[in-house]
């Protein structure tokens, strides 16, 4: 999966939980052949790089990149004076973020708590 694919994956999680727009300079943050890499823009004009080694498998640049994702929104909601739970875990709402993990099914949003798959990453649902 390519570094695009997988940003959109969490695009669309982020679209359909009303989650920050996310702002991408084509720039790279790295030029090192072994990454495919961008910057994300924050509000506050800093830049935080999304790195993709372009040695992992599909899935695992999935759960990567929406791992660093995950990071730069939960630090904008933060910024925002707004509850940093993205994407908030239904199982336990108002409490934690899910995690992006690599499961036996494949890249998933899961509880850290109960360790339940909440849904595939990219297909979180409104």
């Amino acid at each position: 999966m390519s570094l695009e694919n997988a940003l959109e994956a969490v695009r669309r999680d982020l679209r359909s939980t009303g989650g920050i727009k996310l702002r991408i300079s084509e720039e790279p943050a790295t030029s090192d052949p072994g990454y495919e890499s961008v910057l994300l823009l924050s509000g506050r004009r800093s830049t935080t790089g999304v790195l993709a080694p372009t040695a992992m498998s599909a899935d695992e640049r999935l759960v990567q990149v929406a791992d660093q994702v995950q990071d730069f929104v939960l630090e904008e909601l933060g910024r925002l004076g707004l509850p940093a739970t993205w994407p908030e875990c239904p199982e336990h709402p108002a409490s934690h973020p899910l995690s992006a993990v690599l499961t036996s099914s494949g890249p998933r949003w899961q509880c850290p708590k109960s360790s339940k798959n909440i849904s595939v990453i990219g297909e979180l649902p409104r």
